[in-house]
């Protein structure tokens, strides 16, 4: 399998339909540019008019304010530009209608942006799992002006990050096809922080295997289990329970 994935095949179902939704608008564009190009040109080559006389008539063609040509080329045109740009205009209220049934027109577009912000990212921080401690190292990272991509495959969670304005990328951190679409080959480092040690331990053996070189940051959340990580390949090892407890017993050692 190549290890160059395009990213148009992440698998995920939400981002097949905002690429569906893209390419729906993206057609719909380029058959407007073409009805408005065809339509200038052709009366500037059937009524010997100017460009910018033959953009008006155009417009006002489509606008169905359009008054009768003197010429059989002439009305040829005329009478192309109303049949197709009434095809087009059927086509732009289907797909406005669809989009809005759908209730993601907006949506739609916020994660376009976000999709083109995940395609050229590089030099961030990679972090597997959304939830308390890898939002809070995202949002500190986006204070400091750090780049980074949460991911995680839980579809709620990534909405309300995106919800947010968080970078954030729908996709399961085990699947190696994932982590490559999130940029790991340009990534700065990884920080995996799931709830299970032992799903940890498996992103670290997969990300080692494909980049040697990049600084690992792991969540532990079972002593037993911190040695195996080290042994998997991460260079800082983290656990919040017993951060929380030390901080704890040094503010009690303040007050005796």
């Amino acid at each position: 399998m190549t290890r160059n994935i395009v990213y148009g095949n992440i698998v995920s179902s939400r981002f097949k339909e905002v690429i569906r939704a893209s390419n729906k608008i993206k057609v719909l564009g380029m058959l407007i540019l073409a009805l408005f190009v065809l339509g200038t040109l052709g009366y500037m080559l059937a009524e010997n008019l100017s460009f910018k006389e033959a953009f008006v008539a155009t417009v006002e063609t489509l606008a169905f304010a359009h008054e009768e040509t003197t010429t059989l080329l002439g009305r040829i045109v005329q009478l192309s530009l109303l049949l197709f740009g009434g095809v087009i205009l059927w086509f732009s209220v289907w797909t406005s209608f669809d989009l809005v049934l759908e209730g993601q027109f907006e949506d739609y577009f916020q994660k376009v942006s976000m999709m083109r912000q995940i395609k050229k990212i590089k030099n961030h921080y990679l972090i597997c799992g959304a939830g308390r401690v890898g939002m809070y190292v995202a949002e500190d990272l986006k204070k400091k002006g750090e780049k980074y991509l949460v991911v995680d495959k839980n579809p709620i969670l990534v909405s309300e990050i995106h919800k947010r304005g968080l970078l954030a990328l729908e996709g399961d951190v085990l699947d190696e096809d994932i982590l490559l679409s999130a940029g790991l080959m340009h990534a700065k480092a990884l920080v995996a922080v799931l709830p299970e040690t032992e799903k940890n331990i498996l992103i670290v053996l997969t990300v080692r295997e494909h980049r040697p070189d990049i600084k690992i940051y792991a969540r532990a959340e079972k002593r037993d289990l911190i040695k195996k990580l080290k042994k998997a390949g991460a260079d800082y090892i983290v656990m919040p329970e017993l951060i929380g407890a030390e901080e704890i017993l040094n503010e009690i050692k303040k007050t005796q």
